[in-house]
């Protein structure tokens, strides 16, 4: 098994696949990049139809069941009106990102505490 030069740069000896190890780390960030930017294209068009759901109105029908509210009606953060089935995030497909929010709330609320260094005797 006689050593060969890589087959992209013809510089180092290659074993994987070929190629030496700088071009090798260089395939392999391009084939994650590409598969990363296709999975963010297969789900663009989800993200696109969950954009288009306007704000909602009249407080006077259920957004997702379009069942007719009476004196018990739920706005969620999303800013649109929902009836007591629906009233949850989880139920109604929510847009609005809460954890993102509580993440930051959190962090807002609890900043980081360090005691002070004692000083050598």
């Amino acid at each position: 098994m006689d050593p060969s030069l890589c087959t992209n740069c013809n510089l180092f000896f290659g074993n994987q696949e070929g190629l030496c190890s700088k071009c090798f780390k260089e395939s392999r960030l391009k084939k994650d990049t590409l598969q990363t930017v296709s999975e963010i294209l297969n789900t663009a068009p989800i993200i696109l139809e969950e954009a288009k759901h306007a704000p909602q109105s009249s407080p006077d029908r259920c957004a997702t069941c379009n069942k007719r509210l009476g004196n018990i009606n739920f706005r969620c953060k999303c800013s649109q009106y929902f009836c007591t089935n629906h009233r949850l995030p989880e139920e109604h497909k929510c847009t609005f990102d809460h954890k993102t929010i509580g993440i930051r709330k959190l962090s807002e609320e609890n900043p980081v505490i360090q005691a002070q260094k004692f000083n050598k005797l």
